[in-house]
């Protein structure tokens, strides 16, 4: 897996023909893992609210950061355990998120905890559609209270791209995400989660602007983090 949608969790709608009976049934807290040095294990509560069984495959991959994009990578330093489950109805289900790399961290290491909702074969077709379930949870291992972000903002082509470098020592989400010009006209805005950006790394959004920002103008950024609201002024290039 190559590619990954930004958010605290991605649920991709897969079709099907079988019952919808199990379209939503499963349901997974917490939707992002924060695991502050130098812990090594965090969980995972997956529930079946629906009437049938549910089976589910976890799994984790190194999530980095390259050319601006989000990449998932194979890793075998931080394993789900069990990698399979079955959840009986109304029923839950603990999943164990274990760093097993005994190496120190080195700043905060950053992964995503892939959850497939499983289709039960057992279960004859009829002529409805199934929607299958898949979450990316974020997982991080490492940083501590005092580690922060550090941010540099760059707006470029005329306002359709932000890049965001965190040179901290902590991911950065960003949301509520807000560009406006020295009048106060709105250039761009995006609600919601616009993404993460992660320790030492460097994340390139794209937002679609109401109207265009001339090259060199000054613009006023305001977003939310996880540590509160980010105010500050940039240059477009």
């Amino acid at each position: 897996m190559r590619k990954l949608f930004a958010g605290t969790f991605t649920a991709f709608l897969m079709l099907g023909i079988a019952s919808t009976s199990q379209a939503t049934s499963l349901q997974i807290s917490p939707v992002l893992v924060d695991v502050p040095a130098p812990g090594a294990a965090s969980k995972l509560v997956l529930k079946n609210s629906g009437s049938g069984l549910v089976k589910a495959q976890i799994r984790v991959f190194k999530w980095i950061q390259k050319d601006g994009r989000d990449k998932l990578v194979p890793t075998r330093d931080v394993v789900a355990s069990p990698p399979m489950v079955k959840i009986l109805p109304d029923k839950t289900n603990l999943v164990r998120i274990i760093r097993i790399n005994k190496s120190p961290t080195n700043g905060e290491e950053a992964y995503r905890l892939i959850v497939d909702q499983l289709p039960d074969r057992s279960r004859k077709s009829g002529i409805a559609v199934k929607l299958q379930m898949r979450y990316s949870i974020p997982v991080f291992f490492g940083a501590s209270s005092g580690d922060e972000p550090k941010l540099a903002w760059t707006v470029k082509n005329h306002g359709s791209n932000l890049i965001v470098k965190n040179s901290g020592k902590r991911h950065v989400r960003i949301s509520e995400l807000s560009i406006k010009d020295k009048k106060g006209a709105s250039i761009a805005t995006k609600n919601g989660l616009v993404g993460y950006v992660l320790s030492n790394s460097r994340a390139s959004f794209d937002i679609k602007p109401v109207k265009k920002a001339k090259r060199n103008s000054r613009v006023y950024i305001t977003a939310n983090g996880q540590l509160g609201e980010i105010k500050l002024k940039s240059k477009v290039q």
